[in-house]
């Protein structure tokens, strides 16, 4: 029964210093997602305004092209 409680005791050790470890390692990795994240959320609203516009273009063009169809059916 010593034996087991020192094993258990044991294993408890490894896996608090294995989760110490991972979050150690985790945390700086988080930070710098989130670095990046902000990047590209400032690089994506960066860019809604030009496609937006390239949006708006297309649908006219679109719509102009359906008008033409419409009158060429019979």
């Amino acid at each position: 029964m010593q034996e087991l409680r020192g094993k258990i005791a044991e294993l408890r050790g490894e896996l608090e210093a294995f989760s110490t470890g991972v979050v150690s390692r985790l945390k700086p990795i988080r930070t710098e997602v989130d670095a990046l994240v902000g990047k590209l959320e400032t690089a994506i609203s960066t860019l809604r305004p030009e496609v937006d516009a390239f949006g708006g273009e297309l649908s006219k063009k679109i719509d102009a092209l359906d008008a033409e169809l419409a009158e060429l059916e019979p």
